[in-house]
């Protein structure tokens, strides 16, 4: 990603992808795997924590990389739909 383009990205995620994401199920969605998650770490031993931690960290860096995907996808799509008009 250019550097232009990652100060956008930085931009839409610090301003804008909130907003956005209000308009979704998103925090319903969020709420109940929040529930499931608790209900799972009690039953969890010690061990199976640090391994489901892990499991947490990767998963967190897998959403990033599709936020960062999404967005290289609409910067494509915006660009070519400006072409398009001055061209």
């Amino acid at each position: 990603m250019s550097d232009l383009m990652q100060i956008l990205f930085d931009y839409i995620i610090d301003h804008t992808h909130e907003t956005y994401c209000l308009q979704t199920k998103r925090a319903m969605c969020k709420f109940y795997r929040d529930i499931a998650r608790r209900r799972l770490e009690e039953q969890m031993s010690d061990k199976q924590k640090e391994l489901f931690e892990e499991y947490q960290e990767y998963n967190m860096q897998v959403e990033m990389e599709e936020l960062y995907a999404m967005f290289l996808a609409a910067f494509d799509q915006s660009a070519a739909l400006l072409q398009r008009h001055t061209g």
